[in-house]
């Protein structure tokens, strides 16, 4: 009996005490709308922006605004400049952490544009740049 109680009491030990590089994290797409981005030069640019968080209980439904200019590159090519808002109204009583993302998929599945950590009640902005100018 004593060796049980050793053994269990040193493998809560190791547990407790060693790093965690290798742990399982649930995130929650809980909104992923659809935005279209009218460039400068009149084209329409479907994103999406999704907000990641750790709870289906922190329910993060987005409102997003976003502002666009044009740019150039070194070679005098137009492109879109995006500064886009995302502000994730807080929950019932507390913040939460939110990671925020723009992508041209839905849930993420094509490319990321932006990402960005954040919380709750806190606007988040986000900058890229698209090839249509």
């Amino acid at each position: 009996m004593k060796r049980v109680l050793v053994a269990a009491m040193l493998a809560a030990g190791i547990l407790v005490l060693s790093p965690t590089t290798a742990g399982a994290w649930a995130t929650f797409c809980d909104w992923d709308p659809l935005v279209l981005v009218v460039t400068p030069g009149g084209h329409i640019v479907p994103v999406y922006d999704s907000v990641w968080t750790s709870s289906p209980l922190d329910l993060g439904l987005p409102l997003e605004s976003y502002t666009v200019s044009r740019v150039y590159d070194v070679t005098g090519h137009p492109h879109t400049a995006v500064d886009m808002t995302i502000y994730t109204p807080t929950g019932l009583l507390f913040r939460y952490a939110t990671t925020d993302e723009v992508t041209t998929g839905l849930l993420g599945s094509g490319t990321v544009l932006a990402r960005q950590n954040g919380y709750s009640g806190t606007p988040v902005h986000l900058k890229f740049i698209l090839s249509q100018p």
